[in-house]
């Protein structure tokens, strides 16, 4: 890394990508974010086309002060995980991005397990099978759009396809790779008895480097879109969870609870724990040596903002509905929510599951129904938080992050309902 002041971070997020210029010292010197759109061609689908996050990238980039981008030593990125990518032999996207939260491959993973049993794929993998990882989403390729997967040269998720646009090179890192359900987390290499299942081959993904790496620098082309000097280092950095986990301290107990479009609870433990609960992701960490244990619900944040869009028509912002939910008293009114719009994932793994009020009556106002849905979720992580009990792992506190953990009355409803003590830090 160079002796230039400031390090620029490309996040992809579900939602947006958010561009930030840090000081050496880890201060915030700029940000700025742009939103895209998620595509749902149908009832459970998710998808999100590359090219939007390019340009939402540039476009955050080109927001920050242009002497301070003169002045960037480094870049290091990260994304959401588990989507794919399919790229042809000349470097460009076949079809949008299927990405974490699309379920469409039920029928795809449930073939998997039945080749290869659950337990199993647990055991090699880490994770526990699910639509989320990009294994069942290429099987249904190889189905449903047998033009694409046979035209297919390479396969990245999103910060890789990020990657591969500011640098003009594949790469990914452990941690992502650790969320293909394609990854041997033991062998630290791709599964080939899986990837033949599949119908791919480890050439499909880009080489597999630790998170610290900057393999490649920044294409002259990419320098003059950003703004940014070319030939400047660019680390692959990690999967957004292990990134939070990570920045946000966790360890010695305390269990990160990550609340943006979804609810994510992790704990940083070192090597792989000999008895994982097959409810249990782990994967591998951005910190050599270690792994995370992850359960991750299938929404929370997005219920909120389907809930101020759809029912609401987007006339209130969340800092509004946040203040309606603060004056209900706890229990809102009776009302209870089931939190699965999207199927249910930690702790229950149930993709067929879905969202519900019980108790609703024409005397709920706004207010109660937004604290049922903010105590869903609490009541969600309070089960999460239950299985770490079981598995012996540390629990002393609750460190908040995301953009749940600005809402006021979220981080109390967590203290509240599971009964540990709660930190928000300064940056979150």
């Amino acid at each position: 890394m160079g002796t230039l002041p400031h390090i620029l971070t490309l996040d992809l997020g579900t939602s947006a990508c958010k561009a930030t210029l840090f000081t050496r010292a880890g201060r915030v010197a700029a940000q700025a974010a742009i939103e895209y759109e998620t595509a749902h061609p149908a009832p459970g689908w998710a998808e999100q086309d590359p090219e939007a996050w390019w340009q939402a990238a540039q476009a955050g980039v080109q927001r920050l002060p242009p002497a301070l981008r003169r002045s960037v030593s480094a870049v290091g990125l990260s994304s959401h995980r588990g989507g794919v990518v399919p790229m042809d032999g000349d470097g460009r996207p076949l079809s949008r991005c299927i990405i974490w939260m699309d379920r469409r491959s039920t029928a795809e993973v449930e073939a998997l397990v039945r080749a290869f049993g659950r337990e199993r794929l647990h055991r090699i993998t880490g994770l526990v099978p699910d639509t989320e990882f990009s294994a069942g989403k290429l099987l249904w390729l190889r189905t449903h759009a047998p033009e694409v997967f046979g035209a297919a040269r390479l396969y990245l998720q999103p910060r890789d396809y990020l990657y591969y646009r500011l640098t003009g090179a594949p790469a990914t890192d452990y941690t992502l790779a650790s969320r293909t359900m394609l990854f041997d987390l033991d062998r630290r290499e791709w599964w080939d008895e899986g990837c033949a299942f599949v119908g791919v081959t480890p050439q499909h993904f880009p080489p597999v480097y630790p998170s610290a790496n900057a393999p490649h620098r920044l294409s002259p082309a990419a320098g003059e879109a950003l703004g940014l000097p070319p030939g400047t280092p660019v680390a692959l950095g990690a999967g957004d969870r292990p990134c939070e986990v990570l920045g946000s301290g966790a360890a010695g107990g305390w269990i990160m609870v990550s609340t943006g479009t979804t609810t994510n609870v992790s704990a940083a433990v070192p090597g792989r724990p000999e008895r994982v609960d097959p409810r249990v992701m782990c994967s591998l960490h951005a910190v050599d040596g270690m792994t995370v244990l992850e359960q991750g619900m299938a929404a929370s944040g997005a219920i909120l903002r389907w809930f101020r869009d759809t029912l609401l028509g987007g006339r209130r912002d969340y800092a509004a509905l946040d203040a309606l939910a603060s004056d209900v008293p706890p229990g809102a009114d009776g009302l209870l929510f089931l939190p699965f719009m999207m199927g249910a994932r930690a702790t229950r793994w149930n993709p067929a599951a879905r969202g519900a009020w019980f108790g609703l009556t024409e005397a709920h106002r706004t207010g109660a129904l937004v604290r049922s849905i903010m105590e869903g979720v609490a009541y969600e992580l309070r089960a999460c938080l239950d299985i770490l009990g079981e598995m012996a792992v540390p629990v002393s506190g609750i460190l908040a992050v995301g953009g749940g953990a600005r809402s006021a009355l979220w981080p109390r409803l967590f203290a509240d309902v599971t009964e540990y003590p709660v930190r928000v830090p300064a940056q979150t």
